[in-house]
């Protein structure tokens, strides 16, 4: 044993043990005597030639050696910087390593981008790369947008060909091997999703329904056994659409073929949604049983990577996730959502949740939970997408299906933490039924949905992301009829007042922003009592608005500046937690200075709005209105000075800016009709200041005007500020 270990020492070192050896005899240089034999003339410069050779050789070889020390010190300083897993992180990164050696080997000229990981990663993707190769790319990717947050959609989108084969992977079997790429593949696309026209891709739209479709595959290769494994739930929901398809597959003489073909063909899908929702449901309770029974889970994901996942219910429940969520982004654009709807069986997978006559008992499963909350921010976006008739379509199919509409309305009197977000889509989705014309909802839903909506937003303890969207549903639904609107005050005969008290500082300035609107849209309608508006609300309103400050000084631009797509390699050595902190909290604090001074100028713009439909709808008279501007700013000239410098502090090409300005121009105009303060705004030269703002945002005007973006809520070029203008220079003069 000792023998093999000198042995193996002796190898290891055998470089260094003879560079020391001949060191030393360089040194000493006792090599013996001549003796006068000239044959031995030349031995001592021979060997003083030898051992420095040996010298050299073994100088090299501690170069060699640093250079391995440096490697393995760079790999593993990038390794941490990166977050890659240990499986496969390090030999991710030695192989980018050598890909860089290569190329400066080589003589390539590359830029620093291109010299980047994350370019490197990508540059996996291509079609020629191996198996091994493109897995180690989508790996890597998948590391860098979930953790983070790189935005690698400019690298990517100008290649189709890379975009194609995430594509083509999503059709990949659902295999043990197959299963991580697809899942990476799958997250990957997913990124892409928003900016992805599935015009350029034929064939896409099957591939991303494959994903919803692996439930279905992995429940026929479990199940072995046939029918006879079959739960009682699922025999029950097969018998029960068997009995629909049996039953209510028959049309009557008297309608026309193109109904009779309607008749069938929703039959036919409904049977379709009853038989698959069991099979889904199968399968991702075995998944969710095979996770209990699971109790070292905990690390999997460090050593496994992000992509792979033990236990073929986890997998399959996060490709369904993933699939669910590139349709929601794809929805985004219409064309997209026209390609979605034209695909039947895509539609009946999305839809088995909601139609399904188990959905509330069922969802006390968080794996389950997940799908339908998925399944219904899809229907959202269908339903939600402007300017797109096929949403209408849609909405009307669900507000025929007593069945969905039960399952929605009993999503939203759950009063489980856990369903909060099925609650927020529940909302979204019976709202936009019911502002639907030809969705015949019942009046008794919409009551119960006006109800709800009331409760959370105006309960203080409810979380915010409900109350949030309790509000904008609530102020949307208010904005269309006095029905709704009366709906609202009946329910509540103190809610101006408990939404007044909601514009107080003290809230959040979302919050204040959607009872501004509300209260917005109960004055259009004229549904508030005159003394109310003018003793409380238009003071705390005109308060807040004419409180107008100046914008911070921004920060240096090296602070704000957010790291470019494959630039987090650049300083790899540069892992000293400590050191790293500082940046990080200042990119934190400017996204949050930012998202506050927004969500102010959001604030800013409601209460604006407020104000000026109080004035312009005659909700007050024009004397009460100057006498609360009097107490708000009192002096002589001192209400127009402010809205003067509210103009100056907004003169920016932004929607938000040009909407503010606007506002102030209305109001002004508004005014000066009624014989107002129109020595005021001459003297202060209001007019001025509203052209040259008009000036700065002409070209965003032109855009939007080319583009029909003044379509939504929030009216943004029309009325032109060029008229505004005019018609104020006419009434100064």
């Amino acid at each position: 044993m000792v023998d093999i270990f000198v042995a193996g020492a002796i190898y290891y070192n055998g470089s260094y043990i003879c560079a020391g050896i001949s060191l030393w005899r360089v040194i000493q240089r006792d090599y013996g005597s001549m003796d006068g034999d000239i044959t031995k003339a030349n031995l001592m410069p021979a060997l003083d030639l030898f051992y420095s050779l040996i010298l050299c050789q073994g100088a090299l070889f501690v170069l060699w050696g640093a250079s391995l020390i440096a490697d393995r010190s760079f790999i593993t300083s990038l390794h941490r910087v990166c977050k890659f897993p240990k499986m496969w992180g390090f030999a991710s990164v030695r192989n980018y390593l050598h890909h860089i050696r290569s190329k400066c080997w080589r003589g390539a000229e590359t830029s620093m981008e291109d010299r980047g990981l994350v370019k490197y990663a990508v540059d996996l993707l291509d079609s020629e790369s191996s198996q091994e190769d493109y897995l180690s790319g989508a790996r890597m990717l998948d590391v860098f947008i979930k953790v983070h947050q790189v935005d690698v959609r400019p690298l990517i989108l100008p290649s189709s060909q890379k975009v194609q084969k995430l594509i083509d992977t999503l059709r990949w079997s659902s295999s043990e091997s197959d299963r991580e790429i697809k899942e990476l593949a799958a997250r990957i696309f997913a990124h892409l999703a928003f900016n992805i026209d599935l015009t350029q891709f034929p064939g896409a739209i099957r591939c991303i329904s494959s994903l919803l479709g692996t439930t279905q595959q992995l429940y026929w290769n479990n199940d072995q056994q046939g029918s006879s494994n079959q739960s009682p739930q699922s025999n029950k929901l097969d018998q029960q659409g068997a009995g629909d398809s049996q039953g209510d597959l028959g049309t009557t003489p008297h309608q026309s073929p193109q109904s009779r073909f309607y008749h069938l063909y929703a039959k036919i899908q409904k049977v379709i949604i009853l038989q698959l929702n069991a099979k889904i449901q199968k399968c991702i309770l075995q998944g969710a049983v095979k996770r209990k029974n699971t109790k070292n889970t905990k690390g999997t994901l460090d050593q496994q990577g992000a992509g792979d996942s033990k236990g073929e219910g986890d997998g399959c429940n996060e490709l369904i996730l993933q699939g669910l969520t590139i349709l929601e982004r794809l929805a985004s654009d219409q064309h997209n959502c026209r390609d979605i709807c034209s695909t039947p069986d895509l539609i009946a997978k999305i839809m088995s949740p909601i139609c399904s006559d188990t959905l509330i008992q069922d969802i006390n499963i968080m794996p389950w939970q997940d799908v339908v909350n998925g399944a219904l921010r899809v229907v959202y976006r269908l339903i939600h997408a402007p300017e797109w008739t096929g949403g209408r379509r849609l909405a009307h199919e669900i507000s025929i299906s007593k069945q969905a509409v039960s399952n929605l309305e009993m999503i939203l009197d759950q009063g489980n933490i856990a369903c909060q977000q099925l609650q927020m889509r529940a909302m979204e989705i019976i709202t936009e039924l019911t502002l639907d014309s030809a969705a015949n909802l019942a009046m008794e839903t919409k009551e119960n949905l006006i109800n709800k909506q009331l409760q959370i937003f105006l309960n203080e303890g409810t979380e915010e992301d409900l109350k949030v969207t309790a509000g904008k549903t609530l102020a949307s639904l208010s904005k269309t009829t006095g029905t709704f609107s009366v709906c609202i005050m009946s329910k509540y005969n103190h809610i101006v007042d408990q939404l007044t008290e909601i514009l107080d500082a003290k809230n959040k300035a979302i919050y204040r922003t959607i009872a501004a609107e509300i209260l917005e849209n109960l004055c259009t309608l004229h549904m508030m009592d005159k003394n109310h508006v003018k003793n409380t609300l238009l003071p705390k309103v005109l308060a807040e608005v004419l409180a107008s400050k100046k914008k911070p000084p921004s920060e240096a631009p090296e602070c704000h500046v957010s790291k470019a797509s494959g630039d987090i390699e650049e300083n790899p050595l540069q892992d000293d937690e400590e050191n790293q902190r500082p940046e990080h909290n200042v990119q934190i604090n400017s996204s949050e200075l930012n998202e506050t001074q927004t969500s102010m100028m959001v604030l800013k713009e409601a209460l604006l709005s407020l104000t000026l439909v109080i004035f312009d709808k005659w909700i007050i008279s024009a004397e009460d209105f100057d006498d609360v501007a009097q107490k708000v700013a009192p002096g002589e000239g001192e209400f127009v000075a402010k809205l003067k410098t509210i103009v100056e502090e907004n003169c920016e090409a932004t929607a938000n800016n040009l909407r503010i300005v606007k506002l102030c121009g209305q109001i002004a105009v508004t005014m000066m009709r009624r014989s107002q303060y129109s020595e005021h705004f001459k003297d202060q030269k209001f007019v001025e200041t509203l052209s040259k703002a008009s000036k700065i945002t002409c070209n965003l005007e032109s855009c939007m005007l080319f583009a029909g973006t003044d379509g939504g809520a929030k009216k943004t070029a029309r009325p032109l500020l060029s008229d505004l203008v005019k018609e104020a220079e006419a009434l100064v003069a």
